[in-house]
């Protein structure tokens, strides 16, 4: 399968999920590429079995949650069609970011199979049962 995990990071926490993604989902029957969404591989995009698109919490702490970075997400091109999971981190309350993120992914064409946020500080022990619940799914 062709895996792609596309991050948009501020601080690095989203970078460093989609690098456990990618980890977690490599492997010798899956082709897996993490790249920013500055640095997008358009032919991988297109090959792709599977992509993962993920960016941090916006917001204030009790209201106003969505997904960071709109603009720079814009970047990914119409994914018509594509499984794709929607992955976030956050540090407090991600209210119901990662549903509107789902939503944004649709309207890009995207059949979302999942949605997440994770808390920044639970990277190392909820990415990989994560990454393994959805390849579970697909199988």
């Amino acid at each position: 399968m062709n895996i792609v995990v596309i991050h948009q990071s501020r601080s690095g926490n989203t970078k460093k999920a989609a690098e456990l993604i990618g980890g977690a989902v490599a492997s010798s029957e899956n082709k897996v590429s993490v790249r920013s969404t500055e640095n997008l591989d358009f032919k991988e995009l297109a090959n792709a079995d599977l992509i993962f698109v993920g960016t941090w919490v916006d917001g204030l702490i009790l209201f106003g949650h969505r997904p960071g970075d709109i603009g720079k997400l814009n970047l990914i091109p119409p994914l018509w069609g594509k499984n794709v999971v929607a992955f976030m981190t956050h540090a407090a309350n991600p209210g119901k970011a990662a549903s509107k993120f789902a939503s944004f992914l649709e309207a890009k064409g995207a059949k979302v199979i999942s949605s997440r946020s994770i808390n920044r500080r639970k990277l190392e022990s909820e990415i990989r049962p994560f990454a393994e619940e959805v390849l579970a799914e697909l199988n």
